[in-house]
């Protein structure tokens, strides 16, 4: 999930016996008194402070407190949060690594959520499209970590003490905005892992933003990231040290799961329009030119069958075709082709269109190919689309507005689960948000939810070690079975904190699933649901949800019943 650090590599923790400090006496001939202060040491646990006597903890920063500055010994400019915050003004920290004052804001992270200036808090960071034409995703994702990091307020008043130190931890949130592009997303990551130092960062939620926020910053910084809707396949197999996550699954899933839902497209495409078997029917996937677009577009590709044969087969030349329509966020890399895109869909006379990208997909390309279909040319029918989690927000509904024919010609997929967690989540968020911008269905919602509950959980798994990217990562091992079951819910927090701080592991299930993790890849496999849109009284298309269909990733079946009357074709 993002560029390089200026932290460097980390260092390994200095055994006790290497532990040095520098005595500064020079006062003692002139006037009497004798100044000691000790350089920075380099701890592991708790135990490798005791020369600093019984007051010395480990800090999460990896060195002993009681003990500062760099090399040389300086002592830094400050101490604590609130000497920042008395000299430099509001949202100062004092980064420990340096004991530097460095400010949390910056004109792409613009909000703050808890108290920083607890020199205790556990901060993390969020980078999503808060802004822009994507911001129903972002606000979505970071109301969502928000709402957790209140979970744990209200439940549990903070995080534990750490080991060996005394006062609960605040959970502080950065909100950073991406804007939906890559190199506004690598800057904010940037400045959550080089100048404020974070350990962990929630985000991004587009995979190609994820991936280069994370090669080029977060992997060198040493920083965790989970993302939360970041679905490409080639997250897989990334160089990331085991730092990149996700509560998202990759698009095997989401492919496979469109492979087998297609058909039955097909067959009601055929007794909808009266088309016999032996004639085919035309089937065209528009895809987004980044590592999102084009890996969903493969995986459906790989397993897709339409008129009885694979999509690929000779028989199917006339019949189907995969277009790349390019990438808004880097068209020197991917030129933009929304015109061709939608030429080439109407030209093929598709029966169905699967549209997969994001808040581009639908109105330079799914509302263009509508507004531009000629039903006086036979046939006279309109296609049907099926689009992915990319285009579940809230621009598609405001697009399809009171088009009530083309709201039931518009069905997709979205990785999770209509479980009772995420109904009990889709019922707090709606409680605490009504910005008319985000929303717990909006894809991405309920797993920034489930990383949030992640993070708290991994820091008090981590016990006395240093709070860094890689411990965590590490913590993170002990949320999969076997253990006890527990949830992302207020009501599970302190007894999961009970049994982390035992040693014991948990088994996690969230809003967005169970989230099994593979502890070898940070990803977990998830069942995948096929929405559909309703409308409202007033005739509006609303936000989509469950139709019936889902597809059960164990079983690797498409189940369900068919679609209510409100989303039926």
């Amino acid at each position: 999930m993002s560029v390089a650090s200026s932290r460097g590599a980390r260092r390994t923790a200095a055994p006790p016996h290497l532990h040095r400090w520098l005595a500064l006496s020079a006062c003692v001939v002139t006037c009497g008194c004798s100044l000691n202060t000790f350089e920075r040491t380099e701890c592991a646990t708790n135990a490798d402070c005791s020369a600093f006597g019984e007051a010395s903890a480990c800090l999460p920063e990896g060195f002993c407190s009681g003990t500062t500055g760099g090399a040389g010994g300086s002592s830094g400019e400050c101490s604590t949060n609130q000497e920042c915050v008395t000299t430099q003004g509001d949202f100062h920290i004092c980064r420990k690594s340096d004991f530097t004052c460095v400010p949390l804001l910056t004109n792409l992270c613009t909000s703050i959520d808890g108290d920083y200036v607890d020199d205790n808090a556990f901060i993390i960071g969020s980078i999503g499209p808060v802004e822009g034409e994507d911001a129903s995703t972002g606000r979505s994702e970071l109301n969502a970590i928000e709402l957790a990091a209140n979970d744990f307020a209200k439940a549990a008043n903070g995080l534990p003490a750490r080991p060996g130190t005394t006062g609960r931890r605040p959970y502080v949130v950065i909100g950073c905005n991406d804007n939906g592009d890559t190199p506004t997303g690598v800057d904010a990551a940037k400045h959550l892992a080089n100048t404020v130092q974070v350990p962990a960062i929630i985000g991004a939620a587009y995979s190609g933003i994820t991936i280069s926020m994370s090669t080029e910053v977060t992997i060198p910084a040493g920083v965790l990231t989970i993302s939360p809707s970041a679905t490409s396949v080639a997250l897989t197999d990334l160089d990331d040290k085991g730092l990149v996550w996700r509560t998202s699954p990759s698009d095997i899933f989401q492919g496979a799961a469109l492979a087998q839902y297609a058909p039955r497209v097909e067959d009601e495409v055929r007794d909808t329009e009266i088309i016999p078997a032996v004639d085919p029917i035309s089937f065209t996937i528009l895809h987004k030119g980044d590592a999102y677009g084009e890996g969903l577009a493969k995986a459906l590709e790989a397993k897709l069958v339409i008129n009885g044969k694979p999509a690929l087969d000779a028989s199917n030349s006339e019949n189907y075709t995969r277009f790349n329509y390019g990438d808004p966020d880097n068209p020197s890399q991917s030129p933009l082709k929304y015109g061709e895109a939608v030429t080439t869909a109407i030209g093929r006379r598709s029966h169905i269109i699967a549209v997969f990208g994001t808040s581009e997909a639908i109105n330079d390309v799914i509302v263009q190919i509508e507004n531009q279909w000629d039903t006086g040319s036979p046939p006279s029918y309109r296609p049907r689309f099926i689009g992915s989690d990319g285009v579940l927000t809230t621009a598609l509904w405001d697009a399809v507005s009171k088009n009530n024919g083309l709201r039931k010609r518009i069905t997709g997929s979205v990785p999770g689960t209509n479980n009772p967690l995420f109904q009990v989540f889709k019922s707090d968020f709606t409680a605490k948000y009504n910005d008319g911008v985000s929303s717990p269905d909006v894809f991405g919602a309920a797993g920034a939810f489930d990383a949030a509950y992640l993070l708290a959980f991994a820091t008090v798994a981590n016990g006395d070690r240093p709070e860094t990217g890689a411990n965590l990562a590490e913590a993170l091992k002990r949320m999969v079975p076997p253990g006890e079951s527990k949830s992302a819910a207020a009501n599970d927090i302190s007894a999961t904190f009970q049994l982390l701080s035992a040693g014991k592991n948990v088994d996690f299930n969230g809003a967005s699933g169970p989230l099994n993790f593979d502890v070898e890849t940070g990803e977990a496999p998830s069942d995948v649901i096929i929405w559909c849109m309703p409308s409202d009284a007033s005739g509006n298309a609303t936000a989509g949800i469950a139709s019936g269909y889902f597809f059960d990733a164990a079983k690797d079946a498409l189940g369900g019943t068919e679609f209510g009357s409100q989303c039926k074709f």
